[in-house]
């Protein structure tokens, strides 16, 4: 397993801004390469863990992450 980390504008719900998150997730060697995106919980594959760098607020999410064939 592979800890990755990367940045996306999201809305946060504790403070209400859209502010920049910082993402970590983890994920099998194989697929460590590829760019997670987050998803609506229904959609999501692998749960990630969130920070606001605006509030510090701190979220669990849904990451998409596309598998190599």
């Amino acid at each position: 397993m592979v800890e990755k980390k990367f940045k996306q504008v999201c809305e946060c719900k504790n403070c209400g801004n859209e502010a920049e998150m910082e993402v970590t997730c983890t994920l099998a060697e194989d697929v460590a390469e590829a760019q997670p995106k987050v998803v609506a919980e229904a959609e999501g594959h692998i749960k990630g863990h969130a920070v606001c760098t605006h509030c510090g607020g701190e979220a669990d999410i849904w990451l998409d992450v596309p598998l190599k064939p």
